[in-house]
């Protein structure tokens, strides 16, 4: 469960997803070069990400609790 209440921006660094999903950013990191989290864009050495895109990504993870 996500408890912050940072916004993030259009266009977020690694740093701002952390703080936005709680997901470390070593984990990112990891996550990033095995092909698994919210898809990013490399742009002068940095890692960026779309907001729209980690969005998009939260909404697909599966939610915890019973199908009954």
């Amino acid at each position: 469960m996500v408890t912050t209440t940072v916004d993030l921006p259009e266009v977020a660094s690694r740093d701002a997803v952390s703080g936005f999903t709680g997901i470390s950013k070593p984990t990112l990191a990891r996550w990033a070069m095995e092909g698994k989290g919210p898809k990013f864009r490399k742009a002068g050495g940095r890692v960026l990400y779309l907001r729209q895109d980690v969005i998009a990504w939260l909404n697909s993870l599966e939610t915890g609790g019973s199908a009954d």
